[in-house]
């Protein structure tokens, strides 16, 4: 039998794409308006009656969610002092 040739080298894969740079972004400062000043005097207002303000914790709800479920004893809701089973 003649000698056969050598087999051909494997051809090498393309070479993979470099991707393009992807711009980041710049963020937009956002511009935060003051309270027109009705709404400044309607929170003064509550806050001067004890009342909750928007992004604010309510206490009261705070006080009564915490205590147990099967409590006997009478609570006092806004000011008003209800009973077990009473209502508002």
């Amino acid at each position: 039998m003649p000698p056969q040739a050598p087999a051909p080298a494997p051809l090498s894969a393309p070479a993979a794409p470099v991707p393009a740079p992807v711009p980041v972004p710049v963020p937009v400062p956002v511009q935060v308006h003051p309270d027109p000043p009705i709404y400044q005097d309607v929170l003064s207002l509550w806050a001067s009656e004890g009342r909750t303000l928007p992004g604010h914790r309510d206490q009261e709800w705070t006080r009564l969610a915490s205590g147990p479920v099967w409590a006997d004893r009478t609570v006092r809701v806004s000011g008003t002092l209800v009973r077990q089973g009473g209502a508002r």
